[in-house]
């Protein structure tokens, strides 16, 4: 509401500005501006400390399933660029192609974070294997997200440190982020396991943790990381 607020405001020369475009490149534009940008700002939560503290909650638990997808602070969609983005288009007259792309991102997300490991059926027949080389390196599938997900890439599956994409998993492709095992990590979380209240994790930083060991005591401090190998 605040992005059409603005733009009806001071833009109003723009809206339904792309209404009669093609609706492949409508796709598109969503596919760099959201999909990307948001591919970007994940990358960007594993590195930057503050916005690490937003983005954690999505991390400290150690078991996959469904309910992992969206388990983030509310800062961290508030200040997600393509959200932003993605307000922008449907102001420009691409609301009814957002009606189409945002189902399927949120299934292929959904599906990704999903228990139910779906694509290692794709893995068991030898004539679905030329399928399944295409899909994971184009989509998000349970074994490279899990990947992510992982404790510690130590066991040689698990890459904590890449594995960024949300829908598209190209982007890790393109931009040498991607590591495809076919295997799955049998350990799940982050460094920093302790547990917090609910509120802490999706309302940081508004409401911070009591405890002083914690990451989320302070905005600007936290523990020393310990080392990944």
């Amino acid at each position: 509401m605040c992005s059409f607020w603005i733009l009806g405001s001071y833009f109003q020369e723009l809206e339904h500005y792309f209404i009669q475009s093609s609706i492949a490149l409508q796709f598109i534009a969503f596919l760099i501006l959201d999909d990307l940008t948001q591919y970007w700002w994940h990358r960007l939560s594993l590195v930057n400390k503050t916005i690490w503290k937003l983005h954690r909650p999505h991390h400290v638990l150690e078991e996959m399933g469904v309910l992992v997808t969206y388990r983030n602070a509310v800062l961290y969609y508030a200040l997600m660029p393509g959200i932003w983005f993605s307000a922008i288009l449907i102001y420009m007259g691409m609301g009814t192609t957002y009606l189409i792309y945002l189902p399927i991102k949120l299934s292929i997300i959904l599906l990704a974070h999903s228990e139910n490991r779906w694509d290692k059926v794709l893995f068991k027949y030898r004539i679905l294997k030329p399928i399944a080389w295409i899909i994971e390196r184009t989509i998000s599938t349970p074994t490279t997200h899990f990947a992510h997900h992982g404790l510690t890439d130590e066991d040689g599956i698990s890459h904590p440190n890449g594995n960024f994409g949300n829908m598209l998993f190209v982007w890790d492709v393109i931009f040498g982020a991607a590591k495809i095992t076919r295997k799955y990590p049998t350990k799940f979380g982050a460094w920093n396991q302790i547990k917090e209240p609910w509120k802490v994790q999706l309302i940081f930083p508004f409401i911070k943790s009591k405890n002083p060991d914690s990451e989320l005591y302070s905005v600007l401090k936290s523990p020393d990381k310990k080392e990944t190998k």
